[in-house]
């Protein structure tokens, strides 16, 4: 395994500083056991100001709840906004790092995975799984046709409970294939579909035991 640099740009000196190197050095070395592919340089950028954290992201409109941002395939940089008024613990604070930190990992293992496996990783890897169940009105709106996700973008799914979804999908393959085979088959298959493939499943059986489970 290649030696991996880090290096951390703060936008003014802040009394968490350590504990930003702390929790990434020590999320790098959980991520390097989780994952056959790690990216070589990771740079973090942290800052106390909204506007400089936007500016740095390229983005005008943008979420409230947005603090953390990796940009849309990168294997190295992670923008993370210093709010207190969301980062209300060392423990919600460390989740986000880490959550952020995985999309670098999950990046470098495939490029072209869609936003809600990228997410479900993350959000499983993260332990941001806060709800066990989803409601059947969710489940409608995230599933427009056959298969969860399918025809229709990330973006609305999120207003429907997304994230926690994806991490209930992500947790129930890992339960079901273990974590070794089901990396694999995301490091060369983009949908439930292939992935169930992979796994010589029928795509409709593998729903039916997820809604069955967690659908109610």
């Amino acid at each position: 395994m290649r030696k991996q640099r880090v290096k951390f740009i703060f936008e003014q000196e802040m009394p968490q500083k350590n504990f930003y190197i702390r929790n990434v050095h020590s999320n790098i070395q959980k991520l390097n056991r989780l994952f056959p592919a790690t990216p070589s340089f990771i740079k973090v950028y942290v800052f106390r100001n909204r506007a400089s954290f936007l500016k740095a992201i390229h983005k005008k409109m943008v979420p409230d709840w947005l603090i953390a941002y990796v940009p849309p395939k990168s294997t190295s940089s992670i923008y993370i906004l210093d709010d207190k008024k969301k980062l209300t613990t060392k423990q919600v604070a460390g989740q986000i790092l880490l959550h952020e930190i995985t999309h670098l990992y999950t990046n470098t293992l495939n490029p072209n995975l869609p936003d809600w496996l990228k997410e479900g990783i993350s959000v499983y890897v993260a332990a941001q799984i806060f709800k066990p169940l989803i409601s059947t009105a969710d489940w409608k709106k995230i599933t427009p046709g056959d298969m969860p996700f399918r025809h229709i973008s990330w973006r609305v799914t999120t207003k429907y409970n997304g994230y926690n979804i994806a991490g209930l999908l992500v947790m129930f393959f890992v339960k079901r294939y273990g974590w070794i085979k089901f990396i694999a088959a995301v490091s060369h298959h983009i949908s439930i579909k292939s992935i169930s493939s992979y796994f010589g499943e029928k795509p409709e059986q593998l729903i039916a035991d997820f809604k069955k489970q967690f659908v109610k």
